[in-house]
């Protein structure tokens, strides 16, 4: 290993000298060393300059990343080393400054000083995203460094985006949901913040392949249209069809009628005279409606977006994938249909069509979480957003939660409603999820004739004075499965554990490290880490402390961003066990259909144990 080194020279507004800020890590394995002078206030030794950055080394320079971006990257859960050198007194200095004012646990100075050196340790802990670099000292502030803080255990620019629309989505359901006191007070308000970093993120999200491209292609031909009728006068040959109106309309304009010696019923009837015109109504098929109307706004204002970050981002990767989503944008704009429907006056909101029909119901949904996106109030979630961090383990946590909670919904044969989940202030648009025995949700659920009743709680506490007990300590899992069976009842827990073990063995010194082989090495690391991202062992014997601690309880596991899921058994039988299931976002749907499996498997052998079926369950297969 070598120590990697960001040497900074901090000055004020003014150019005058603060002092200089040295940022360290000892955990890169990279076997050649460097030193780069990226400016003449920053100096990077053994700090690589990539165009893409990965999630395994300490610090990256970036210089192509693009202006939502900061060029310098750091990592979440690593432990850096912080040197500041400064001439004159040490009183009223801040190191630090805007990282320790959001969070003062980041930042940990030792007791003791050298001379006029501060010394300390710096941790992102689960915080990610853009943040800065400062010291204040006499109450003047030095110019702020930027910092991009990135994860271990997600994609930064995939994942973490599915993770956040899938919560905006969760929270902006309450607007469908007509119970909600919410449903009749929604209206649409212009953007107020300049949100670029979190736009990208959204654009990236929609321009996945089964979004909307997907969606785009179904609707270009499943379009909605309306039935018109209009009247069109026709000369009297073309004439198609005479009902009566069309007699009505003859006789009550006698101008046009002209004198004919034809030998037809009609000429006869009007004593010799015959329509030289008639006016007849014609049925059409009209695309020209609002929700498609809508359909087009809808990618005119991505298509607007899209030119307004190109306005200030620069070449590299987010200016790539923008170039991307403009010529997508563009191709879509440019069918012909488009030619026949006009601008739209005003949003559909109470559309049926929009709110349930299969591709308008999901372009509705897109457009949502793009302008309300966390503008519904979710206090608990918005306490992670504070400035320019987020906290994914907390993130991850209420992500986890919805997941169980649409596997549950998925088998049960009632329904639950969102507004059901959340507490709601509609007088200032907050909520929060309700939490411990408030939190209670009851599905049914039937397997074999069997009917069970299953309730979900969230933070649910167990201890042994309350009717949740454990006989030992207060425990209070992230979700608990309580199932009854006749008179039984049975505890499941799960626990969110943003973490995992990587086991990356001899990785560096199987590759030789040059600046020429920078995007082969990361591919080759992304790659490494992809097949050998697993749980904690730490995590497990928390299960078992679950499993041991709370009486009646079946089994304990682990949801966590990685791919590997295990279990370990006691016997031949799939409960009592304990382990960990992979759920990562992005990756959901099938660790999704391997949870409801798994659920599905503890009911049969619950309702084995209680004699209620025959049921034999292969540990081997699974």
């Amino acid at each position: 290993m070598i120590e990697q080194r960001v040497i900074i020279q901090l000055t004020d507004e003014d150019l005058n000298e603060f002092g200089t800020l040295t940022v360290s890590s000892l955990d890169y394995r990279g076997d050649s060393e460097s030193k780069v002078n990226i400016s003449q206030s920053m100096t990077l030794k053994n700090v690589p300059i990539v165009d893409k950055p990965d999630n395994l080394t300490p610090i990256q320079y970036c210089p192509n990343i693009g202006a939502n971006f900061a060029k310098l990257m750091f990592l979440e859960e690593t432990e850096y080393q912080i040197l500041f050198e400064s001439k004159g007194s040490e009183d009223n200095l801040d190191v630090l400054y805007s990282l320790t004012k959001i969070n003062d646990n980041h930042f940990k100075p030792f007791r003791f000083s050298l001379d006029d050196k501060i010394l300390g340790t710096l941790n992102f802990r689960s915080y990610v995203g853009k943040s800065f670099l400062d010291v204040r000292k006499d109450n003047i502030n030095s110019k702020k460094i930027p910092i991009e803080v990135r994860s271990k255990k997600i994609d930064y620019f995939n994942q973490y985006s599915a993770m956040i629309a899938d919560l905006s989505q969760h929270a902006l359901s309450l607007i469908f949901e007509v119970n909600s006191p919410l449903y009749q007070e929604f209206e649409l308000d212009s953007r107020e913040k300049e949100t670029y970093y979190e736009d990208f993120m959204f654009l990236e999200y929609l321009f996945r392949e089964d979004n909307l491209p997907s969606i785009f292609e179904y609707l270009s031909k499943n379009l909605h249209s309306q039935l018109r009728n209009h009247v069109e006068t026709v000369p009297v040959s073309f004439a198609s069809n005479v009902n009566q109106n069309t007699l009505k309309n003859i006789v009550s304009k006698p101008n046009k009628l002209s004198k004919s010696s034809a030998d037809f019923l009609i000429v006869d009837k009007l004593n010799g005279y015959i329509p030289s015109e008639l006016e007849q109504v014609k049925h059409e098929d009209v695309i020209d409606i609002p929700e498609n109307r809508f359909f087009k706004y809808f990618l005119e204002l991505i298509q607007n977006l899209v030119e307004k970050l190109l306005g200030s981002s620069k070449e590299g990767y987010i200016k790539d994938k923008l170039l991307y989503f403009r010529d997508e944008i563009s191709y879509y704009l440019s069918s012909k249909f488009f030619n026949h429907i006009s601008s739209m006056d005003y949003v559909p909101f109470n559309s049926q069509i929009l709110q349930k029909k299969e591709g308008y119901r999901e372009i509705f949904q897109y457009f949502l979480m793009f302008e309300f996106s966390f503008r519904l109030s979710w206090d608990e979630v918005n306490n992670q957003f504070k400035g320019f961090e987020k906290k994914l383990s907390e993130l991850y946590e209420y992500w986890c939660y919805f997941k169980i909670l649409k596997v549950l919904n998925d088998l049960s044969v009632n329904k639950i409603n969102f507004e059901d989940v959340f507490e709601i202030n509609k007088d200032n648009w907050s909520i929060n999820i309700k939490k411990g025995e408030r939190s209670v949700k009851k599905f049914k659920l039937f397997i074999y004739d069997n009917e069970i009743d299953v309730k979900l709680f969230y933070n649910l506490r167990f201890s042994d004075k309350s009717k949740y007990r454990s006989y030992s300590l207060a425990f209070k899992p992230d979700y608990t499965l309580l199932i009854s069976i006749s008179e039984h009842r049975h505890y499941i827990h799960f626990d969110a554990k943003y973490r995992s073990e990587l086991e990356i063995i001899d990785f560096y010194n199987k590759i030789e490290v040059s600046n020429k082989d920078l995007d082969k090495e990361i591919d080759e690391r992304d790659s490494l880490e992809e097949k050998d991202r697993e749980f904690k062992d730490g995590d497990i014997y928390k299960m078992h402390t679950y499993k041991d601690s709370i009486l009646k309880t079946e089994g304990s596991y682990v949801l966590y961003p990685g791919n590997k899921t295990k279990r370990f058994y006691e016997s031949d039988l799939i409960i009592p066990s304990v382990g960990a299931f992979s759920l990562t976002p992005g990756n959901d749907d099938v660790e999704e259909d391997n949870l409801e499996i798994f659920i599905k498997e503890v009911l049969k052998t619950l309702l084995f144990n209680h004699g209620l079926i025959m049921y034999t369950w292969d540990s081997a297969s699974h």
